[in-house]
């Protein structure tokens, strides 16, 4: 059946302007792709550093830590922010938006600074975080709660508050509302919220390299293996290693079309 016409969007008001600048950018993107497979394809093999398929279980435990870790804590806060009218409401959006508009390296300076006192060096002495693995994930999670919250709060904001009126005016309580009305209704977007996080964390590197360094088979990730391949001059390798990225990122992407679509 096709679309009636008053239901197709209007054409680009710069028309060949608009379809050659895509064309551009899209162009200039597939270049870059392209000069990192034909370079991971025709360079030498890896040396004797972490093999990939270590850096690639790193990464996907540290992520998936730090993701969980951020939905524990993000969720909750998402919820409150998107139902409290109160006015420290927007204090408390800017603080949590700040680790989002500073640079990953300044995020890890402050959580190094953390570290050296109470209660940050309590953590530290129990759990290890240091040039630990605990401190891949910490540095992970500082970075990408903030998305996770934002992302929650406009799926919560999406939930029709009269459906959860509606149960309570039925019985049922704030938690069963809360498991059986609002979580179904925000799926979709906690879904998203918890596949960029995870994307966001398995990229990460500034926030990683400052807080936890680049040990060899304890701290290397799949991002700060790149920045060792680079700085030893091994540039076939770090392609290698930035393609595993790229295709993450794409699976990423994708999942998230299909999301998407399920949800309109």
């Amino acid at each position: 059946m096709t679309a009636r016409r008053e239901d197709r969007p209007p054409a680009a008001p710069t028309g060949s302007l608009a379809a050659t600048t895509a064309a551009v950018l899209v162009g200039y993107l597939l270049l870059l792709l392209i000069a990192l497979v034909r370079l991971a394809a025709t360079g030498p093999g890896p040396g004797g550093g972490t093999p990939l398929a270590q850096l690639i279980l790193t990464s996907v435990i540290a992520a998936v830590a730090a993701t969980v870790l951020a939905l524990l804590l993000g969720v909750p806060t998402a919820l409150w922010l998107a139902r409290t009218r109160l006015p420290i409401r927007r204090l408390l959006s800017t603080v949590l938006d700040l680790p989002t508009m500073l640079s990953p390296v300044a995020v890890g300076t402050a959580i190094l600074l953390f570290l050296r006192q109470p209660p940050g060096s309590w953590l530290d002495r129990g759990v290890g975080v240091l040039f630990g693995f605990a401190g891949v994930i910490l540095a992970q999670l500082t970075v990408v709660v903030a998305l996770v919250v934002r992302a929650a709060e406009a799926a919560f904001a999406g939930v029709d508050p009269r459906l959860e009126r509606l149960a309570e005016l039925y019985g049922a309580s704030h938690w069963r509302t809360l498991i059986k009305v609002t979580l179904p209704l925000a799926r979709p977007g906690l879904l998203a919220a918890s596949i960029l996080a995870f994307a966001r964390a398995l990229g990460e590197f500034g926030a990683t390299v400052t807080v936890a360094g680049t040990i060899p088979g304890r701290t290397e990730t799949l991002a700060t293996g790149i920045f060792l391949a680079l700085e030893s001059g091994s540039l076939a390798h770090a392609a290698r290693l930035a393609l595993v990225l790229v295709a993450a990122a794409t699976a990423v992407l994708l999942t998230l079309r299909v999301v998407a679509g399920r949800r309109a």
